[in-house]
């Protein structure tokens, strides 16, 4: 043990720290994690933080989660973490929960116009004028045992998260935009599922490229690639390539031989997958529509239009574009209007952004319709 911090291994020593830091109004949490050659990220270490103590909890050799899973549900603790989307995903695979309540300084620091996705060490930096070492960033997380200076590494990530987040929300009520990050945390402690297998192939580079039955079948690959991903925990690039299936949907080979040739295909999938494979292609004779393909030149044109309302409203809320609206939303009201659909506005930008959104974004949607 560390004077910085306590090692917990043991389910007693976890149930003693989480008896303690459910105390506190508000705690720091982090984690480290391994994703290398698997579909879901492995827990190495997980960092927790208050009123001056940290803990480093390990993975490894406690298999009593309750004390854990209590104090980062419980409704009175806030769980402050930085730049969480990876370390949400693993807590709701792991652990089968979201932390709420939950504050990100991540987002917090880009509210207040400190760039729109600063990293923990320059955040640190800039708003304590501390230096955090990152020296450890790519460490094997699930040694054992741990070096001292990955310990290290790991308490500093949370050493300074709740004073930066107390300084961060007072710059955010001085600025008004409090609310709206507090609305735009509640959305981000939702549970998020998990993407439907028979969408999977909406998701792949290049998939537009095929029509007709070829979709069918790129469908049908996709969803079966997702489940196996998952159920053998290998990633979906180590199951198969995305281009090899892509280049199997639109040839349908009608062999072992023939599969072997379409792109990036590895000798070791095709030995143990290729007969699955041409049992799903010739199980897929449904015609789908294309997946969206990327804008044409006149299409940009209209995109644009629709941005330049999102950046000007940005401006009028003093908050940066990308808190205003991302690209993907915009791109999923653009495909509105390629199939002519009435405006409806992005269930994101509920909540705050509909004040500013929802009747220009409205307005120059219906003239781009109008105008087609």
């Amino acid at each position: 043990m560390s004077d910085m911090y306590q090692y917990i291994d043991t389910n007693e020593g976890l149930q003693i720290a989480c008896d303690q830091l459910i105390k506190a109004s508000a705690i720091a949490v982090d984690t480290e994690f391994v994703r290398e050659d698997t579909f879901y990220p492995i827990p190495g270490l997980v960092q927790l933080a208050a009123d001056g103590n940290t803990f480093l909890v390990d993975p490894v050799t406690i298999d009593n989660w309750q004390p854990l899973q209590t104090l980062l549900t419980d409704p009175d603790t806030l769980k402050v973490m930085h730049a969480c989307s990876e370390d949400l995903e693993l807590f709701q695979h792991w652990l089968e929960l979201r932390p709420t309540p939950m504050a990100d300084t991540q987002i917090a620091a880009a509210y207040v116009d400190m760039g729109l996705s600063p990293g923990y060490q320059s955040m640190v930096l800039d708003l304590l004028g501390e230096t955090v070492d990152k020296g450890e960033t790519r460490s094997n997380w699930l040694q054992r045992p741990l070096r001292d200076s990955q310990c290290h590494y790991a308490a500093m990530d949370v050493a300074h998260l709740m004073q930066c987040y107390d300084l961060l929300a007072q710059r955010l009520k001085d600025k008004g935009v409090w609310e709206w990050f507090l609305e735009d945390m509640q959305r981000l402690a939702q549970p998020k599922p998990a993407i439907d297998p028979e969408l999977a192939y909406t998701q792949m580079k290049n998939a537009w490229r095929l029509q007709g039955k070829s979709v069918g079948r790129l469908r049908a690959l996709a969803a079966w690639r997702e489940v196996v991903a998952r159920s053998e925990n290998r990633p979906k690039s180590f199951v198969v390539k995305d281009s090899s299936l892509i280049d199997m949907a639109h040839k349908n080979p009608v062999d072992l031989s023939a599969i072997g040739e379409c792109q990036d295909m590895r000798p070791s999938s095709l030995r143990r997958y290729g007969k699955q494979w041409l049992a799903i292609m010739g199980a897929s004779s449904q015609v789908l529509p294309g997946v969206p393909q990327p804008l044409s030149k006149n299409e940009n044109k209209d995109y644009k239009r629709l941005h330049k309302v999102v950046t000007g409203q940005a401006v009028n809320a003093c908050v940066q574009v990308q808190l205003m609206g991302r690209k993907k939303e915009l791109l999923a009201l653009f495909e509105g209007l390629r199939k002519k659909q009435p405006f409806s506005l992005p269930s994101n930008w509920q909540g705050w952004r509909e004040e500013f959104l929802a009747e220009p974004i409205a307005t120059e949607y219906n003239h781009i319709q109008e105008t087609q």
